[in-house]
Protein backbone atom coordinates (compact mmCIF):
# COMPACT_ATOMS: atom_id res chain seq x y z
CA UNK A 1 0.00 0.00 0.00
CA UNK A 2 2.83 2.41 1.00
CA UNK A 3 4.50 1.71 -2.49
CA UNK A 4 1.71 2.43 -4.13
CA UNK A 5 0.83 5.48 -2.78
CA UNK A 6 4.42 6.46 -3.44
CA UNK A 7 4.60 5.54 -7.02
CA UNK A 8 1.36 7.85 -7.40
CA UNK A 9 2.57 10.78 -5.43
CA UNK A 10 5.85 10.74 -7.71
CA UNK A 11 3.52 10.54 -11.10
CA UNK A 12 1.07 13.85 -10.04
CA UNK A 13 5.01 15.24 -9.06
CA UNK A 14 5.89 14.74 -12.48
CA UNK A 15 3.31 15.65 -14.10
CA UNK A 16 2.82 18.94 -12.33
CA UNK A 17 6.64 19.56 -13.37
CA UNK A 18 6.46 18.75 -16.97
CA UNK A 19 2.89 19.92 -18.16
CA UNK A 20 1.38 17.69 -20.52
CA UNK A 21 4.54 15.62 -21.64
CA UNK A 22 4.28 12.24 -21.90
CA UNK A 23 5.92 10.70 -18.89
CA UNK A 24 8.00 6.89 -19.01
CA UNK A 25 7.34 5.57 -15.73
CA UNK A 26 9.46 2.14 -14.78
CA UNK A 27 9.27 0.40 -11.42
CA UNK A 28 12.07 -2.39 -10.01
CA UNK A 29 11.06 -3.73 -6.86
CA UNK A 30 13.53 -6.42 -6.08
CA UNK A 31 13.53 -8.79 -3.11
CA UNK A 32 14.26 -5.68 -0.80
CA UNK A 33 14.98 -2.74 -2.83
CA UNK A 34 12.95 0.65 -2.88
CA UNK A 35 10.80 1.79 -6.17
CA UNK A 36 12.88 2.72 -8.67
CA UNK A 37 10.95 5.75 -10.74
CA UNK A 38 12.11 7.25 -13.81
CA UNK A 39 10.58 10.23 -15.28
CA UNK A 40 11.10 10.57 -19.25
CA UNK A 41 9.30 13.94 -20.78
CA UNK A 42 9.85 12.14 -24.05
CA UNK A 43 12.12 14.88 -25.63
CA UNK A 44 15.21 13.94 -27.92
CA UNK A 45 17.31 17.37 -26.97
CA UNK A 46 18.07 20.20 -28.33
CA UNK A 47 17.58 20.63 -32.18
CA UNK A 48 21.05 21.68 -34.04
CA UNK A 49 20.84 25.03 -35.30
CA UNK A 50 20.30 25.43 -39.22
CA UNK A 51 23.59 25.68 -41.38
CA UNK A 52 23.59 29.27 -43.00
CA UNK A 53 25.48 27.65 -45.76
CA UNK A 54 23.11 28.28 -49.02
CA UNK A 55 21.10 25.26 -50.55
CA UNK A 56 22.86 23.37 -53.52
CA UNK A 57 20.45 24.05 -56.42
CA UNK A 58 18.89 21.42 -57.95
CA UNK A 59 21.58 20.09 -60.65
CA UNK A 60 24.36 21.39 -59.68
CA UNK A 61 27.13 20.06 -56.68
CA UNK A 62 29.52 21.59 -54.69
CA UNK A 63 32.58 21.65 -56.01
CA UNK A 64 36.40 22.31 -54.78
CA UNK A 65 38.13 24.56 -56.73
CA UNK A 66 42.11 23.00 -57.08
CA UNK A 67 43.83 26.02 -57.20
CA UNK A 68 47.56 24.44 -56.88
CA UNK A 69 49.52 24.23 -54.09
CA UNK A 70 50.42 28.30 -54.44
CA UNK A 71 47.07 29.27 -53.10
CA UNK A 72 46.34 27.99 -49.36
CA UNK A 73 42.51 29.83 -49.72
CA UNK A 74 39.99 27.31 -49.98
CA UNK A 75 37.45 28.01 -52.63
CA UNK A 76 34.51 26.28 -53.18
CA UNK A 77 30.94 27.24 -55.17
CA UNK A 78 28.19 24.99 -57.16
CA UNK A 79 28.28 24.04 -60.66
CA UNK A 80 26.46 21.94 -62.85
CA UNK A 81 28.02 19.06 -65.52
CA UNK A 82 27.99 21.54 -68.19
CA UNK A 83 30.95 23.51 -67.56
CA UNK A 84 34.55 22.18 -68.72
CA UNK A 85 37.29 23.00 -66.33
CA UNK A 86 40.23 22.27 -68.93
CA UNK A 87 41.80 25.10 -68.17
CA UNK A 88 44.43 25.23 -65.36
CA UNK A 89 46.91 26.23 -63.89
CA UNK A 90 48.92 27.13 -60.45
CA UNK A 91 46.26 30.03 -59.06
CA UNK A 92 44.43 29.91 -61.73
CA UNK A 93 41.07 27.84 -63.22
CA UNK A 94 39.18 28.31 -66.13
CA UNK A 95 35.53 27.25 -66.79
CA UNK A 96 33.86 27.50 -70.36
CA UNK A 97 30.70 26.76 -71.63
CA UNK A 98 29.79 25.78 -74.84
CA UNK A 99 27.88 29.25 -75.47
CA UNK A 100 30.82 31.17 -74.90
CA UNK A 101 30.40 31.85 -71.02
CA UNK A 102 33.17 31.70 -68.87
CA UNK A 103 33.82 31.48 -64.58
CA UNK A 104 37.36 32.33 -63.79
CA UNK A 105 38.80 31.85 -60.42
CA UNK A 106 41.98 33.66 -59.81
CA UNK A 107 44.23 33.54 -56.02
CA UNK A 108 47.86 34.85 -55.57
CA UNK A 109 49.50 36.48 -52.79
CA UNK A 110 49.50 40.46 -52.77
CA UNK A 111 51.45 43.01 -51.00
CA UNK A 112 48.96 45.87 -50.09
CA UNK A 113 45.55 45.45 -47.60
CA UNK A 114 42.44 43.72 -47.85
CA UNK A 115 40.73 46.43 -48.32
CA UNK A 116 42.91 48.16 -51.10
CA UNK A 117 42.22 44.40 -52.90
CA UNK A 118 38.64 45.26 -53.07
CA UNK A 119 38.98 49.08 -53.84
CA UNK A 120 41.15 48.02 -56.61
CA UNK A 121 39.13 45.38 -58.25
CA UNK A 122 35.90 47.79 -58.49
CA UNK A 123 37.72 50.76 -60.37
CA UNK A 124 39.14 47.86 -62.81
CA UNK A 125 35.98 45.95 -63.30
CA UNK A 126 33.62 48.61 -63.85
CA UNK A 127 36.47 51.19 -65.45
CA UNK A 128 34.31 52.19 -68.66
CA UNK A 129 31.38 54.83 -68.34
CA UNK A 130 28.87 52.95 -69.52
CA UNK A 131 29.28 49.95 -67.12
CA UNK A 132 26.96 49.84 -64.90
CA UNK A 133 27.06 47.92 -61.21
CA UNK A 134 23.63 46.03 -60.59
CA UNK A 135 23.78 45.36 -56.83
CA UNK A 136 26.57 44.45 -54.79
CA UNK A 137 27.30 44.02 -51.14
CA UNK A 138 31.07 43.84 -49.04
CA UNK A 139 31.76 42.72 -45.59
CA UNK A 140 34.34 41.04 -43.69
CA UNK A 141 35.77 37.01 -43.23
CA UNK A 142 38.24 35.84 -40.83
CA UNK A 143 41.48 37.67 -41.99
CA UNK A 144 40.17 40.10 -44.70
CA UNK A 145 37.53 41.81 -46.22
CA UNK A 146 35.32 40.92 -49.52
CA UNK A 147 33.18 42.01 -52.32
CA UNK A 148 29.84 40.34 -54.40
CA UNK A 149 28.76 41.99 -57.02
CA UNK A 150 26.14 42.20 -60.02
CA UNK A 151 26.77 44.35 -62.96
CA UNK A 152 26.75 44.91 -66.84
CA UNK A 153 30.12 45.27 -68.51
CA UNK A 154 30.58 47.52 -71.48
CA UNK A 155 31.98 45.61 -74.46
CA UNK A 156 34.68 47.70 -74.05
CA UNK A 157 35.69 45.96 -70.68
CA UNK A 158 38.44 43.86 -70.61
CA UNK A 159 35.63 41.53 -69.07
CA UNK A 160 33.09 41.61 -71.67
CA UNK A 161 32.79 38.64 -73.63
CA UNK A 162 33.67 39.16 -77.59
CA UNK A 163 33.51 42.61 -77.10
CA UNK A 164 29.80 42.64 -76.13
CA UNK A 165 28.00 43.76 -73.75
CA UNK A 166 28.10 41.68 -71.18
CA UNK A 167 26.86 40.80 -67.06
CA UNK A 168 29.34 39.87 -64.81
CA UNK A 169 28.59 37.79 -60.90
CA UNK A 170 31.59 38.51 -58.92
CA UNK A 171 33.03 37.65 -55.49
CA UNK A 172 36.16 38.84 -54.77
CA UNK A 173 37.73 38.95 -51.70
CA UNK A 174 41.55 39.68 -49.45
CA UNK A 175 42.54 37.16 -46.77
CA UNK A 176 45.15 36.77 -44.66
CA UNK A 177 46.71 33.22 -44.21
CA UNK A 178 49.77 32.72 -41.96
CA UNK A 179 50.88 35.96 -42.06
CA UNK A 180 50.02 36.53 -45.91
CA UNK A 181 47.50 38.23 -48.05
CA UNK A 182 45.91 36.53 -50.58
CA UNK A 183 43.92 38.12 -53.48
CA UNK A 184 41.07 35.55 -54.09
CA UNK A 185 38.17 36.12 -57.01
CA UNK A 186 35.44 34.38 -58.65
CA UNK A 187 33.62 35.94 -61.60
CA UNK A 188 31.40 34.78 -63.94
CA UNK A 189 30.37 36.43 -67.11
CA UNK A 190 28.32 35.53 -70.41
CA UNK A 191 26.91 38.40 -72.66
CA UNK A 192 23.85 40.28 -71.60
CA UNK A 193 21.69 38.41 -73.97
CA UNK A 194 22.55 35.14 -72.88
CA UNK A 195 19.59 35.38 -69.80
CA UNK A 196 19.70 31.29 -68.70
CA UNK A 197 23.33 31.58 -68.04
CA UNK A 198 22.78 34.78 -66.11
CA UNK A 199 20.21 32.90 -64.18
CA UNK A 200 22.39 29.81 -63.36
CA UNK A 201 25.17 32.49 -61.82
CA UNK A 202 22.50 34.31 -59.81
CA UNK A 203 21.98 30.75 -58.40
CA UNK A 204 25.36 30.20 -58.20
CA UNK A 205 26.92 33.35 -56.62
CA UNK A 206 25.39 32.70 -53.20
CA UNK A 207 27.37 29.26 -52.70
CA UNK A 208 30.62 30.83 -53.43
CA UNK A 209 32.63 30.64 -49.80
CA UNK A 210 36.52 31.36 -49.54
CA UNK A 211 38.76 29.72 -46.74
CA UNK A 212 35.01 27.65 -45.40
CA UNK A 213 33.55 31.14 -44.91
CA UNK A 214 30.35 31.83 -47.16
CA UNK A 215 30.29 35.24 -48.42
CA UNK A 216 26.98 37.21 -48.60
CA UNK A 217 25.51 37.76 -51.97
CA UNK A 218 24.02 40.85 -53.07
CA UNK A 219 19.76 40.79 -53.05
CA UNK A 220 19.75 39.69 -57.02
CA UNK A 221 16.90 40.74 -58.81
Amino acid sequence: MYRSLLLSSVMVLGLTLSGCSALRVSTDEGESRPVSVVIDDGSEGETPPESDTPAVPAGMAQVTVDLGPECPVHVQMAMDSEWNGDLAYDSYQLYSRDNGAIITVNCYEDDETAQSIIDKAQEQTFGESRSSILEENSGTVPGGAYWTVHGLLARQEIRAIDKTESVLYGAIAGISDNGRLYKVSVEMVTVSSDQATAALFAQMLPTVSFADQVLESPALS
